[in-house]
């Protein structure tokens, strides 16, 4: 009789001990899996914010738009502003000689009325190969006025490819201009090789 109380007790024992190893064991598992699920979270949360962070970094890494921003920082302490002296420092040579030879037929031009077809001929000549060429319109960068620009309005700049820009310009007073620049890498600055000039209605 002993015998058998002692197998009983000994088998109750066995057991209860396996049901408790068993809730630890779930405890366990289930613990894991909150952690694991903690931890996937967690990634998830830093990850989301690590494309969030690179986002922002490409989006403020533009040192080609910052460099055309700072065309029209003011000297006055107005918002916006562009100064004619400026322009030939900003543009390559090439350019800056292609509006200058757009000026003398499309702008203030010195030349008699009889002159200009001659003109046109030799400028479509120099010029075609290298630049759309112009017509009547503004020859100057961003459709300036003939003097220094220091109440500009608003300027908004688009990136629209490879070193290609759109530069939006309020001059105020209904006089707005849409113009596509194209840059060139000069040493460890840019420079501005083509401007094409819209006239905003």
């Amino acid at each position: 009789m002993k015998r058998i109380l002692f197998i009983v007790s000994a088998t109750f024992l066995l057991i209860s001990c396996g049901q408790k190893k068993e809730t630890n064991l779930s405890h366990t598992e289930e613990n894991s899996e909150m952690n694991n699920d903690s931890l996937q979270e967690s990634e998830g949360v830093f990850a989301l914010q690590e494309n969030e962070n690179t986002e922002a970094q490409i989006f403020s890494n533009d040192p080609e738009k910052e460099w055309l921003q700072d065309l029209f920082k003011c000297r006055n302490g107005n918002k916006f502003c562009f100064y004619l002296d400026q322009e030939e420092l900003v543009t390559t040579k090439r350019f800056y000689q292609f509006m200058i030879d757009s000026e003398q037929i499309y702008g203030a031009t010195n030349l008699a009325e009889e002159e200009i077809p001659l003109a046109e001929i030799k400028y479509k000549e120099k010029w075609s190969s290298v630049y759309p060429l112009r017509k009547d319109m503004e020859p100057w960068l961003f459709g300036r006025a003939q003097d220094d620009m220091e109440n500009i309005k608003d300027v908004k700049i688009e990136k629209i490819g490879d070193l290609k820009y759109r530069v939006f310009v309020d001059y105020g007073e209904s006089y707005q201009t849409l113009n596509e620049v194209a840059l060139v890498k000069s040493n460890n600055s840019y420079l501005i090789d083509y401007c094409k000039t819209e006239y905003m209605d």
